[in-house]
């Protein structure tokens, strides 16, 4: 994904950059249901912070719809008129000074561009309401949203119920629910990074063969409370690789499915203090989809695929 967002419809440059999904048992290729009804939403930390499901902290998440996040599926087309409503339950404090954005995203190459505004309901500061300005065509189809919020999060770490509801929606109109998970404190986080990149999905690449992926694949590593850490890669004897904060292991990069070797490259201090690290890959000799996880001890794991044809 590209960092070019879209919030409250206005195209702006974020300095975290983009990602793909995170944490992200939702990053697998998932069925494609025929819907009458909302889809099916699944609450996942914003990749790029390790504070936005911690109790006490703003809430700021993910509110992922059960589409594939694979380029080759189409995401959920929305009417113009459209309106999506959140609703907090009760454990949520609002804070006025925080008014709430969105980002309405569509996995493959960052934001979708449509037309919207995010406001909270004046006659309930618990509820936020997206209305669709523009509808969004299936071809870019919405996959997820990044909500940021004026909610600040429950004292106590636990499940919680927030009420999605889909208004003027066409098939997509009804109510679910999405249960999120309030941790007790900030967890690391790593997901994927396509800022260096611009315009190219490292997410979903597809490889011959022997061959080498045709982009580098990046990561970026949030760690709490440990700003300028240098983060770095290391490989081990069984294939994959460990994931270093200051020479100590904090995680690891392993691979599944069709064979794949990978390579730790070596950054400097600029990227390794921003967390930055990239991996390249080489397809072995076996066709099949394989999968390179990315996972932190105790925080977060996600998932890039790499698709690997034959000759």
């Amino acid at each position: 994904m590209r960092n070019e967002w879209f919030v409250g419809g206005r195209e702006s440059l974020v300095a975290r950059g983009a990602v793909s999904l995170f944490a992200m048992t939702m990053a697998v290729a998932l069925p494609t249901p025929s819907h009458a009804d909302p889809p099916r939403t699944t609450v996942a930390y914003q990749p790029m912070i390790s504070t936005g499901l911690a109790a006490r902290n703003l809430f700021e998440a993910w509110f992922i719809f059960d589409k594939s996040s694979d380029p080759a599926v189409p995401g959920y087309a929305i009417p113009e008129g459209a309106t999506i409503r959140f609703t907090f339950p009760k454990a949520f404090t609002p804070k006025a000074d925080h008014p709430p954005e969105a980002v309405m995203i569509k996995w493959e190459q960052g934001a979708v561009a449509t037309k919207f505004t995010t406001t909270s309901d004046p006659r309930d500061p618990r509820t936020i309401s997206i209305h669709f300005n523009g509808a969004v065509a299936p071809d870019a189809g919405l996959k997820a949203i990044h909500l940021r919020t004026s909610e600040i999060n429950p004292v106590k770490a636990g499940d919680y119920a927030i009420t999605v509801e889909f208004v003027d929606a066409g098939p997509l109109s009804g109510t679910t629910r999405a249960i999120t998970h309030i941790t007790s404190r900030p967890v690391s986080n790593v997901a994927p990074y396509n800022q260096l990149h611009p315009g190219k999905n490292e997410d979903w690449q597809r490889v011959k063969v022997g061959a080498d992926a045709p982009l580098p694949i990046d990561f970026l590593v949030t760690v709490p409370n440990a700003p300028r850490s240098v983060i770095s890669l290391k490989a081990t004897g069984g294939g994959g690789l460990r994931i270093l904060r200051d020479e100590e292991p904090i995680g690891s990069i392993t691979t599944s499915g069709a064979p794949v070797t990978l390579t730790p490259e070596t950054f400097g201090p600029g990227f390794s203090r921003l967390g930055i690290v990239e991996v390249r890959a080489k397809a072995g000799a076996a066709p099949g989809n394989a999968e390179i996880f990315a996972a932190l001890e105790g925080g977060a794991r996600c998932v890039i695929h790499l698709i690997v044809e034959g000759p």
